[in-house]
């Protein structure tokens, strides 16, 4: 039976390094603040929001959410980032997603200013990402290496495969193993007989949005399964993982819900508050 690798210690563990921070910068009359931004916002955007207001109430972090209708044009997004680049009170600025459609593809995210892009969204921050350099990451990909370094897994010169290619998780984290001495496979929904491929993987990460879509005839005995996925099921939320089945052969596993994402808001914390030290001198 696999070790069931709980997100919830992960969380409880990064909750007290950033409320000791927290702490330490409000001694220097310094206060931490989101912006939230959301265009034509669904309910489960809406919801994602009010639990990162109410995390962050708790880590001592304010939020300003501030929500538009469709109608709002590029120039006047524009002209909103703009005005977030330059307000001092706001140290870093997070764009609800999805978009609308036009604004997807018009891909206003690299409109952002880099330095307060705490999802590592803009075009500067992918690019350090490339090149190995400090950058901000997409707070879920932050998630799983936090999880898999708390539990003591070892990254280096281990086989990663990672099964979807968004750019807020599969490419991101595919750089970040890389720069941590993995050797990397990135499936998509083109690969052929990617059964063989993630039987191969030391460390078998989903992220694809369908629901059980792993099994256990997809893993190797000593595998650790990270599962990103969150799906809709029967009103019950399941990953992408078929938990039950592929719990009984694996090394680890994580669940869903209680892995993986109570962690991602305790790193998206974790970027405002290194957001806060480019902006502030401390």
């Amino acid at each position: 039976m696999a070790e069931i690798l709980k997100g919830k210690p992960v969380a409880e563990f990064l909750e007290s390094e950033i409320m000791k921070e927290v702490s330490n910068l409000k001694e220097k009359n310094i206060y931490p603040k989101l912006g939230i931004i959301g265009i034509n916002v669904n309910e489960e955007s809406r919801a994602y929001s009010d639990n990162i207001e109410k995390v962050f109430g708790k880590l001592g972090i304010k939020v300003e959410k501030k929500f538009y209708d469709e109608s709002i044009s590029l120039e006047e997004l524009k002209e909103i980032f703009i005005n977030l680049k330059n307000d001092d009170s706001i140290h870093g600025i997070l764009l609800l997603r999805p978009l609308p459609e036009y604004f997807e593809k018009q891909k206003v995210y690299k409109f952002l200013p880099s330095r307060k892009d705490i999802e590592g969204l803009t075009y500067e921050n992918c690019g350090r990402l490339f090149y190995g350099e400090k950058s901000f990451v997409p707070c879920t990909p932050l998630a799983v290496l936090e999880l898999l370094d708390f539990y003591n897994i070892p990254i280096e010169g281990k086989h990663v495969v990672i099964v979807g290619r968004s750019i807020s998780v599969g490419r991101p984290l595919s750089l970040l193993f890389l720069n941590r001495n993995a050797t990397v496979t990135i499936c998509h929904s083109k690969t052929k007989d990617l059964a063989l491929l993630t039987r191969q993987a030391d460390i078998l990460v989903s992220a694809v949005g369908k629901a059980n879509f792993i099994d256990e005839n997809m893993v190797n005995e000593n595998a650790i399964v990270i599962d990103v996925g969150t799906n809709i099921i029967d009103g019950k939320i399941v990953g992408d993982v078929n938990f039950e089945n592929v719990k009984k052969k694996v090394k680890a596993i994580t669940p869903v819900p209680g892995g993986i994402g109570i962690i991602t808001i305790r790193t998206l914390a974790k970027n405002l508050l290194r957001a806060v030290k480019n902006e502030v001198e401390i």
